[in-house]
């Protein structure tokens, strides 16, 4: 911000920035000769007026994707954005997939609130981002549920990628205003072949039904191949 003391402008044009019917805001130039209107081009101020506009449209456009298909609470991908991925990534080839469940998640809310239980699935989704790779797609599913597509992942692997979930959710204290407490998770994998003709839905039936194998005995990772 530019202050100006103890100098009067004679002219003081407004510039309204618009593209379509939306509103970006006002640029105004304070001038204090006639002059100085002459030394632009109008060609030059459209040309600025019009990129600063395009540079504003892009970040709003850009937020606005990142808050439809981002989980507000954890950064993570939201379900919507995993599903609308998923079939595309199983076209492409050999895919494993994650469905994990945090055990008695609703125990943690009714003794420490739901303060608390936001805190754990923020701190989850930390080990959740630690634990994978790059390539790699994290989703919160819905509440205390999350999933995560390993593309290029043989079953071997997978199995060993949500183990290391699994023991570092168990050795981890997780802490919320002074409460310390611990927490176990349960993992359904579906791991398919590449070869394999399967939809989005069956391979999403698959994890399910592995998630819940799995936590049947909680704590506990449970496999199914198509």
């Amino acid at each position: 911000m530019v202050l100006m003391k103890n100098k009067n402008y004679k002219y003081a044009p407004i510039v309204i920035l618009l593209s379509g019917w939306v509103f970006f805001g006002l640029i105004t130039f304070f001038i204090d000769r006639q002059n100085s209107l002459n030394q632009f081009p109008a060609w030059v101020l459209f040309a600025i007026f019009q990129m600063i506009i395009s540079i504003i449209y892009g970040i709003q456009i850009k937020e606005l994707n990142r808050q439809v298909h981002i989980d507000m609470l954890t950064g993570l991908y939201n379900r919507k954005y995993f599903n609308e991925k998923l079939s595309g990534l199983i076209s492409k080839g050999l895919i494993s997939l994650l469905l994990i469940d945090i055990d008695n998640f609703k125990c943690i809310n009714d003794t420490f609130g739901h303060m608390a239980g936001d805190k754990v699935l923020q701190q989850f989704a930390e080990i959740l981002r630690f634990c994978t790779r790059k390539n790699d797609l994290v989703a919160r599913w819905g509440g205390e549920e999350f999933t995560v597509i390993l593309f290029q992942t043989e079953p071997e692997e997978t199995l060993i990628i949500a183990d290391r979930i699994r023991l570092i959710v168990n050795n981890r204290y997780f802490s919320y205003e002074g409460s310390t407490f611990k927490i176990s998770v349960s993992i359904g994998v579906a791991s398919i072949k590449k070869d394999s003709i399967i939809g989005k839905d069956q391979i999403i039936k698959i994890a399910d039904q592995a998630l819940y194998k799995a936590k049947q005995k909680k704590n506990d990772i449970a496999v199914l191949t198509n």
